[in-house]
Protein backbone atom coordinates (compact mmCIF):
# COMPACT_ATOMS: atom_id res chain seq x y z
CA UNK A 1 0.00 0.00 0.00
CA UNK A 2 1.61 3.39 -0.94
CA UNK A 3 1.10 6.98 0.27
CA UNK A 4 -1.50 7.95 -1.61
CA UNK A 5 -4.02 4.79 -0.83
CA UNK A 6 -2.47 5.23 2.52
CA UNK A 7 -4.15 8.76 2.89
CA UNK A 8 -7.24 8.06 0.69
CA UNK A 9 -8.36 5.05 3.26
CA UNK A 10 -7.64 7.26 5.91
CA UNK A 11 -9.75 10.15 4.50
CA UNK A 12 -12.23 7.44 4.13
CA UNK A 13 -12.03 5.65 7.36
CA UNK A 14 -12.51 9.86 8.57
CA UNK A 15 -15.68 10.71 6.75
CA UNK A 16 -17.17 7.31 7.34
CA UNK A 17 -16.53 7.65 11.21
CA UNK A 18 -17.32 11.19 11.20
CA UNK A 19 -20.84 11.34 9.39
CA UNK A 20 -21.63 8.52 11.80
CA UNK A 21 -21.26 10.60 14.78
CA UNK A 22 -23.08 13.72 13.49
CA UNK A 23 -25.91 11.26 12.25
CA UNK A 24 -26.00 9.89 15.71
CA UNK A 25 -25.42 13.18 17.22
CA UNK A 26 -28.61 14.60 15.31
CA UNK A 27 -30.49 11.47 16.20
CA UNK A 28 -29.85 11.23 20.14
CA UNK A 29 -29.38 14.92 20.62
CA UNK A 30 -28.81 17.27 18.19
CA UNK A 31 -26.60 19.54 20.74
CA UNK A 32 -23.29 19.00 20.49
CA UNK A 33 -21.18 18.87 17.38
CA UNK A 34 -17.85 16.69 16.62
CA UNK A 35 -15.56 19.18 18.55
CA UNK A 36 -17.61 19.73 21.19
CA UNK A 37 -17.96 15.89 21.79
CA UNK A 38 -13.86 15.71 21.77
CA UNK A 39 -13.72 18.52 24.16
CA UNK A 40 -16.10 16.80 26.55
CA UNK A 41 -12.94 14.78 28.03
CA UNK A 42 -9.59 16.32 29.77
CA UNK A 43 -6.50 15.76 27.40
CA UNK A 44 -5.01 13.46 30.52
CA UNK A 45 -7.77 10.80 30.09
CA UNK A 46 -7.10 10.56 26.40
CA UNK A 47 -3.59 10.10 27.19
CA UNK A 48 -3.76 7.37 30.03
CA UNK A 49 -6.38 5.70 27.40
CA UNK A 50 -3.86 5.50 24.45
CA UNK A 51 -1.19 4.38 26.75
CA UNK A 52 -3.55 1.75 28.16
CA UNK A 53 -4.65 0.41 24.50
CA UNK A 54 -0.88 0.69 23.32
CA UNK A 55 0.52 -1.41 25.75
CA UNK A 56 -1.47 -4.50 24.73
CA UNK A 57 0.99 -4.25 21.49
CA UNK A 58 3.71 -5.37 23.87
CA UNK A 59 1.94 -8.88 24.60
CA UNK A 60 0.99 -9.15 20.71
CA UNK A 61 4.51 -8.60 20.07
CA UNK A 62 5.73 -11.33 22.82
CA UNK A 63 3.17 -13.85 21.75
CA UNK A 64 5.04 -13.69 17.89
CA UNK A 65 8.04 -13.40 19.45
CA UNK A 66 7.40 -16.48 21.47
CA UNK A 67 5.74 -18.66 19.15
CA UNK A 68 8.82 -17.82 16.44
CA UNK A 69 11.61 -19.31 18.76
CA UNK A 70 9.62 -21.94 19.63
CA UNK A 71 10.10 -23.59 16.39
CA UNK A 72 13.21 -22.03 16.08
CA UNK A 73 12.67 -19.02 13.59
CA UNK A 74 15.18 -16.33 14.84
CA UNK A 75 12.83 -13.23 15.21
CA UNK A 76 13.66 -10.51 17.40
CA UNK A 77 11.12 -8.92 19.95
CA UNK A 78 11.55 -5.41 18.10
CA UNK A 79 10.65 -7.11 14.33
CA UNK A 80 8.05 -8.73 16.60
CA UNK A 81 6.89 -5.47 17.63
CA UNK A 82 7.07 -3.94 14.13
CA UNK A 83 5.15 -6.69 12.86
CA UNK A 84 2.21 -6.14 15.61
CA UNK A 85 2.06 -2.39 14.92
CA UNK A 86 2.14 -2.37 11.55
CA UNK A 87 -0.14 -5.32 11.21
CA UNK A 88 -2.90 -3.30 13.06
CA UNK A 89 -2.04 -0.42 11.05
CA UNK A 90 -3.25 -2.33 7.78
CA UNK A 91 -5.80 -3.64 9.40
CA UNK A 92 -7.01 -0.29 10.07
CA UNK A 93 -6.58 1.09 6.65
CA UNK A 94 -8.12 -1.44 4.65
CA UNK A 95 -12.01 -2.49 4.05
CA UNK A 96 -13.31 -5.27 6.95
CA UNK A 97 -10.18 -4.70 9.08
CA UNK A 98 -8.98 -7.77 6.81
CA UNK A 99 -5.34 -6.31 5.96
CA UNK A 100 -3.48 -6.57 9.00
CA UNK A 101 -2.97 -10.70 9.13
CA UNK A 102 -1.94 -10.92 5.32
CA UNK A 103 0.87 -8.39 6.07
CA UNK A 104 2.03 -9.84 9.35
CA UNK A 105 2.54 -13.24 7.10
CA UNK A 106 4.56 -11.54 4.41
CA UNK A 107 6.59 -9.69 7.14
CA UNK A 108 7.18 -12.60 9.03
CA UNK A 109 8.06 -14.65 6.11
CA UNK A 110 11.01 -11.55 4.97
CA UNK A 111 12.13 -12.69 8.27
CA UNK A 112 12.52 -16.55 7.16
CA UNK A 113 9.89 -18.00 8.80
CA UNK A 114 7.43 -20.74 7.10
CA UNK A 115 5.32 -18.89 4.97
CA UNK A 116 2.52 -22.11 6.24
CA UNK A 117 3.64 -21.56 10.03
CA UNK A 118 3.32 -17.69 9.52
CA UNK A 119 -0.35 -18.47 8.59
CA UNK A 120 -1.41 -20.71 11.51
CA UNK A 121 -0.44 -18.52 13.63
CA UNK A 122 -2.15 -15.05 12.30
CA UNK A 123 -5.38 -17.74 11.44
CA UNK A 124 -5.21 -19.22 14.96
CA UNK A 125 -5.98 -14.96 15.91
CA UNK A 126 -8.30 -15.19 13.87
CA UNK A 127 -10.34 -18.27 15.26
CA UNK A 128 -9.60 -16.72 18.41
CA UNK A 129 -11.23 -13.56 17.75
CA UNK A 130 -14.28 -14.68 16.26
CA UNK A 131 -15.07 -17.59 18.51
CA UNK A 132 -13.43 -16.82 21.56
CA UNK A 133 -15.89 -13.17 20.78
CA UNK A 134 -18.98 -15.78 20.70
CA UNK A 135 -18.24 -17.65 23.81
CA UNK A 136 -17.34 -14.07 25.81
CA UNK A 137 -20.78 -12.89 24.31
CA UNK A 138 -22.60 -15.86 25.51
CA UNK A 139 -21.66 -16.36 28.93
CA UNK A 140 -22.23 -12.84 29.35
CA UNK A 141 -25.90 -13.77 28.03
CA UNK A 142 -26.38 -16.02 31.33
CA UNK A 143 -25.71 -13.14 33.39
CA UNK A 144 -27.54 -10.29 31.21
CA UNK A 145 -30.40 -12.01 29.82
CA UNK A 146 -32.85 -9.21 30.43
CA UNK A 147 -31.02 -6.30 29.21
CA UNK A 148 -30.16 -8.40 26.15
CA UNK A 149 -33.86 -9.15 25.49
CA UNK A 150 -34.47 -5.44 26.13
CA UNK A 151 -31.47 -3.75 23.95
CA UNK A 152 -29.09 -6.45 23.13
CA UNK A 153 -30.61 -7.39 19.21
CA UNK A 154 -27.09 -6.33 17.81
CA UNK A 155 -25.63 -9.02 20.04
CA UNK A 156 -27.43 -11.86 19.02
CA UNK A 157 -26.88 -11.23 15.31
CA UNK A 158 -23.01 -10.46 16.34
CA UNK A 159 -22.89 -13.82 17.92
CA UNK A 160 -24.00 -15.45 14.75
CA UNK A 161 -22.12 -14.09 12.42
CA UNK A 162 -19.31 -14.78 15.23
CA UNK A 163 -19.90 -18.51 15.12
CA UNK A 164 -20.43 -18.83 11.44
CA UNK A 165 -16.88 -17.24 11.00
CA UNK A 166 -15.38 -19.52 13.31
CA UNK A 167 -16.93 -22.63 11.99
CA UNK A 168 -15.76 -21.56 8.36
CA UNK A 169 -12.09 -20.78 9.77
CA UNK A 170 -12.01 -24.02 11.46
CA UNK A 171 -12.70 -25.92 8.41
CA UNK A 172 -10.46 -24.15 6.31
CA UNK A 173 -7.28 -24.48 8.85
CA UNK A 174 -8.07 -28.18 9.55
CA UNK A 175 -9.16 -28.95 5.79
CA UNK A 176 -7.21 -26.55 3.27
CA UNK A 177 -8.10 -28.51 0.25
CA UNK A 178 -11.94 -26.88 0.39
CA UNK A 179 -9.96 -23.74 -0.81
CA UNK A 180 -8.97 -26.08 -4.06
CA UNK A 181 -11.47 -25.26 -6.09
CA UNK A 182 -10.72 -21.34 -5.91
CA UNK A 183 -7.13 -22.06 -6.56
CA UNK A 184 -7.93 -23.98 -10.02
CA UNK A 185 -10.79 -20.74 -10.76
CA UNK A 186 -7.81 -17.79 -9.68
CA UNK A 187 -5.52 -20.27 -11.90
CA UNK A 188 -7.75 -19.85 -14.74
CA UNK A 189 -8.48 -16.12 -14.61
CA UNK A 190 -4.23 -15.26 -14.04
CA UNK A 191 -3.61 -18.36 -16.72
CA UNK A 192 -0.88 -19.71 -14.21
CA UNK A 193 -0.55 -22.90 -12.54
CA UNK A 194 -1.62 -22.18 -8.94
CA UNK A 195 -2.03 -25.63 -7.66
CA UNK A 196 1.42 -26.53 -7.08
CA UNK A 197 2.33 -23.95 -4.71
CA UNK A 198 -0.86 -24.22 -3.11
CA UNK A 199 -0.48 -27.58 -2.56
CA UNK A 200 3.16 -27.04 -1.03
CA UNK A 201 1.95 -24.15 1.07
CA UNK A 202 -1.00 -26.30 2.00
CA UNK A 203 1.57 -29.22 3.43
CA UNK A 204 3.55 -26.61 5.40
CA UNK A 205 0.28 -24.82 6.33
CA UNK A 206 -1.04 -28.09 7.56
CA UNK A 207 1.98 -28.89 9.91
CA UNK A 208 2.10 -25.31 11.60
CA UNK A 209 -1.46 -25.57 12.54
CA UNK A 210 -0.62 -29.14 14.08
CA UNK A 211 2.25 -27.57 15.39
CA UNK A 212 0.78 -24.95 17.80
CA UNK A 213 -2.87 -26.72 18.01
CA UNK A 214 -1.40 -30.90 18.65
CA UNK A 215 2.13 -31.26 19.05
CA UNK A 216 2.32 -28.81 21.26
CA UNK A 217 -1.23 -28.20 22.87
CA UNK A 218 0.44 -25.90 25.42
CA UNK A 219 1.23 -23.17 23.13
CA UNK A 220 -2.57 -22.51 22.70
CA UNK A 221 -3.40 -22.51 25.80
CA UNK A 222 -0.70 -19.54 25.63
CA UNK A 223 -1.90 -18.29 22.62
CA UNK A 224 -5.73 -18.52 24.40
CA UNK A 225 -4.68 -16.49 27.52
CA UNK A 226 -2.48 -13.77 25.81
CA UNK A 227 -5.69 -13.43 23.33
CA UNK A 228 -7.69 -12.58 26.69
CA UNK A 229 -5.36 -10.40 27.80
CA UNK A 230 -4.81 -8.83 24.91
CA UNK A 231 -8.83 -8.01 24.79
CA UNK A 232 -9.60 -7.11 28.72
CA UNK A 233 -6.54 -4.69 27.99
CA UNK A 234 -7.76 -2.96 24.75
CA UNK A 235 -11.55 -2.77 25.71
CA UNK A 236 -10.30 -1.63 29.42
CA UNK A 237 -9.35 1.42 27.61
CA UNK A 238 -13.30 1.96 26.70
CA UNK A 239 -14.35 1.01 30.37
CA UNK A 240 -12.05 4.06 31.15
CA UNK A 241 -13.31 6.24 29.03
CA UNK A 242 -16.80 5.37 29.64
CA UNK A 243 -16.45 5.10 33.28
CA UNK A 244 -15.18 8.86 33.55
CA UNK A 245 -17.85 10.20 31.80
CA UNK A 246 -20.68 7.93 33.38
CA UNK A 247 -21.90 9.08 36.82
CA UNK A 248 -23.31 5.03 37.79
CA UNK A 249 -21.60 2.34 38.56
CA UNK A 250 -20.18 0.16 35.70
CA UNK A 251 -20.04 -3.78 34.94
CA UNK A 252 -16.52 -4.23 33.67
CA UNK A 253 -17.32 -7.82 32.47
CA UNK A 254 -20.83 -6.58 30.75
CA UNK A 255 -19.62 -3.92 28.62
CA UNK A 256 -16.67 -6.23 27.84
CA UNK A 257 -19.21 -9.20 26.65
CA UNK A 258 -21.15 -6.78 25.00
CA UNK A 259 -18.24 -4.78 22.62
CA UNK A 260 -17.19 -8.57 22.21
CA UNK A 261 -19.97 -9.84 20.34
CA UNK A 262 -21.26 -6.88 18.04
CA UNK A 263 -17.14 -6.85 17.33
CA UNK A 264 -18.23 -9.51 14.43
CA UNK A 265 -21.27 -7.01 13.22
CA UNK A 266 -19.17 -3.71 13.16
CA UNK A 267 -16.38 -5.11 11.14
CA UNK A 268 -18.61 -6.43 8.80
CA UNK A 269 -18.94 -2.50 7.25
CA UNK A 270 -16.98 -2.61 3.99
CA UNK A 271 -14.96 0.63 5.25
CA UNK A 272 -11.40 0.98 5.76
CA UNK A 273 -10.81 -0.27 9.40
CA UNK A 274 -14.70 -0.81 9.67
CA UNK A 275 -15.12 2.85 10.52
CA UNK A 276 -18.43 4.09 10.77
CA UNK A 277 -19.45 0.23 12.11
CA UNK A 278 -17.73 0.33 15.16
CA UNK A 279 -19.13 3.54 16.16
CA UNK A 280 -22.76 3.09 15.64
CA UNK A 281 -22.68 -0.53 17.09
CA UNK A 282 -21.01 0.65 20.06
CA UNK A 283 -22.82 3.43 20.68
CA UNK A 284 -26.26 1.41 20.56
CA UNK A 285 -24.82 -1.12 23.19
CA UNK A 286 -22.95 1.44 24.95
CA UNK A 287 -26.30 3.38 25.33
CA UNK A 288 -28.27 0.75 26.64
CA UNK A 289 -25.69 -0.29 29.35
CA UNK A 290 -25.69 3.73 30.38
CA UNK A 291 -29.03 4.55 29.50
CA UNK A 292 -27.85 7.99 28.43
CA UNK A 293 -27.18 7.77 24.73
CA UNK A 294 -25.28 11.11 25.32
CA UNK A 295 -22.50 9.51 27.25
CA UNK A 296 -22.60 6.32 25.14
CA UNK A 297 -21.69 8.93 22.09
CA UNK A 298 -18.93 11.24 23.98
CA UNK A 299 -16.71 7.69 25.11
CA UNK A 300 -17.20 5.80 21.82
CA UNK A 301 -16.20 9.22 19.64
CA UNK A 302 -13.53 9.63 22.04
CA UNK A 303 -11.99 6.03 22.60
CA UNK A 304 -12.26 5.58 18.33
CA UNK A 305 -9.95 8.76 18.45
CA UNK A 306 -7.66 6.54 20.99
CA UNK A 307 -8.01 3.73 19.52
CA UNK A 308 -7.98 4.23 15.89
CA UNK A 309 -6.98 7.60 14.80
CA UNK A 310 -4.03 8.10 16.89
CA UNK A 311 -3.15 4.52 16.53
CA UNK A 312 -2.78 5.08 12.58
CA UNK A 313 -0.43 8.32 13.44
CA UNK A 314 1.49 6.04 15.93
CA UNK A 315 1.71 3.06 13.26
CA UNK A 316 2.98 5.52 10.09
CA UNK A 317 5.71 7.06 12.71
CA UNK A 318 6.51 3.34 13.39
CA UNK A 319 6.86 2.40 9.89
CA UNK A 320 8.68 5.74 8.57
CA UNK A 321 11.29 4.77 11.38
CA UNK A 322 12.00 1.37 11.33
CA UNK A 323 12.42 2.48 7.26
CA UNK A 324 14.93 4.80 8.32
CA UNK A 325 16.82 2.83 10.38
CA UNK A 326 16.66 -0.53 8.53
CA UNK A 327 14.48 -2.88 10.81
CA UNK A 328 11.82 -4.50 10.11
CA UNK A 329 12.72 -6.80 6.92
CA UNK A 330 15.17 -8.41 8.33
CA UNK A 331 17.35 -9.85 11.58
Amino acid sequence: MNTKKILISILVAFISGFTVVVFLDLFHRGKAGFFSLLSSLPIYVYFIAFLIFTSSYFLEAFRIFYLARHRGYKVGFFNALYNTIIGYLFSFLTPFAMGGQPFQVVHLSKLGMDSGYATGIMGTRVLENSLGGAVIALIMLNTSLGWILKRGHLVIIGIIISLSVSIAVVLAMLKPKILMPLVRMSSKIVKKDLEKPFDKWRRNFELGVNYIWKDNFHLMIFDVLEWLATLVIQIYSLFYVLSFLSDIKLNFWLVFGSVNAVNALAYFIPTPGASGGIEFTYQYVLSGITMDSGIALKAVTAWRIVAYYSQIILGMMFLGMFRRIGLGGSE
